[in-house]
Order: C-alpha cells, then structure tokens, then sequence
C-alpha cells in the first residue's frame, strides 16, 4: 500500500489540504518536543507511547514522556524555552504540558513528579507565562526562578534559590510564598508549613543529589 508521501504526489493535492492529509495520517508532521537530554548520568530511560526505551544524549522528550531515573542514574532536561530541568536518582517525572510560542518564549509548563526531587532553573519570559511542578499533595508554580521540589511518602517540599514560588495545597487550595533562599513542606491534605529559612547544608544536599556530571 502507498505510504501518505507517494499519495500526495500522485494527486497533487493544494498545500493546505495536503498538510491536512499528512497531520491525519501520521505520515510527515510530529509535534515539536518539549526539551531534549542534555546530562546524564547512569541508565535514564524514558516512556513514550506505550513503550519503555533508554535515553541518550540529544535525544528529544515530547509532552506526555516520563522519564524514569533508577537509583544509578541522573539526568538534565534543557526545555524549548530554554529552562533547565535536573533530575535525581529515584526519580519519576512527566512532561505533562509544554508550549512556546513563535519566538521561543514559554507559555505553558507543567511537570508532573510522581516521586523523587527536581531540580527546575526557569527562563525568564518577557509575557504572561506559568511554570508549574505538581505532586500527589499539592503544586509549585515559579516565574524566572531556581527551585527544588521532592516527592515522597505522602508529602512534598520545595527549596527556593532565586526568585518566588507559591505552593498550594491540592486538598485545602491553601497557599504559602515561598522566597529565596528559604523552604516549605506540605503534608497530604494539610495546609503548607509556614516557609522558613533554608541552610547551607540543606541547599548543598539537594544540589548534589541533582548536580549531573
């Protein structure tokens, strides 16, 4: 059976119609990827569409992959925008919503950690724009900001190195801000923790924990 190329150039159909055809047969047009690997460290693997497939270096990730980082492994995410998303070991995280537009600049980030910490350095943008890390227990939305956020047993923190972040609790809907250089932890159906200052020592932990060689 002709493939959707050789059909096309046997009809000569209009140009729009013709992308049409394509983006209703699979046959040429794929979605833009929302970032590509750019560390890594151990085996990373990724799944897409059903199936389960080691990483490689510039390999794409598309919205809706989820990357998978086993105990022996670390992994670095440069995104469209051009933020950059470090994973730990442990880690499971999905690439739940990514767009920019025509000039690069992020209008929609969204990432979903099932469990383990991220790390997500995120680039300023000139216009209206969210970035947002959810969890189990609640969400971490940022604007141009260096941040931390960490999954487990029923919980989630974040640690903030630069600019502000607003966590809310997915149960109560309530709120706490989230300045640099401090930190916050909610409990699953709680209210967040008032945030408070941060270590050294903490910030140094969570950096080498996603810090890709």
């Amino acid at each position: 059976m002709p493939n959707a190329q050789a059909i096309l150039r046997a009809v000569r159909l209009p140009p729009l119609v013709a992308v049409a055809f394509l983006l209703w047969s699979g046959g040429a047009v794929s979605a833009a990827p929302a970032g590509s690997v750019v560390g890594l460290s151990g085996s990373c693997f990724v799944e897409s569409g059903g199936q389960r497939m080691p990483l490689k270096m510039g390999q794409p990730v598309q919205v809706s992959d989820t990357v998978d980082v086993p105990a022996d492994g670390k992994l670095k995410l440069r995104m469209t925008d051009g933020s950059v998303v470090s994973v730990a070991a442990g880690t499971r995280v999905t690439v739940s919503a990514y767009a920019v537009d025509g000039g690069g600049q992020r209008q929609t980030g969204k990432l979903t950690l099932a469990q383990g910490l991220l790390r997500a350095v995120v680039a300023p943008v000139g216009q209206p724009a969210s970035f947002e890390v959810d969890t189990a227990v609640g969400a971490a939305a940022a604007r141009g900001t260096d941040l931390f956020v960490e999954a487990s047993g029923g919980a989630m923190q974040v640690g903030v190195l630069s600019g502000t972040v607003s966590m809310t609790s997915a149960v109560t809907r309530r709120s706490v801000t989230i300045p640099a250089r401090w930190g916050a932890r909610l409990e699953a159906g709680r209210d967040p923790v008032p945030a408070r200052i941060w270590s050294p020592a903490e910030f140094q932990a969570v950096i080498s924990r996603t810090d890709v060689p």
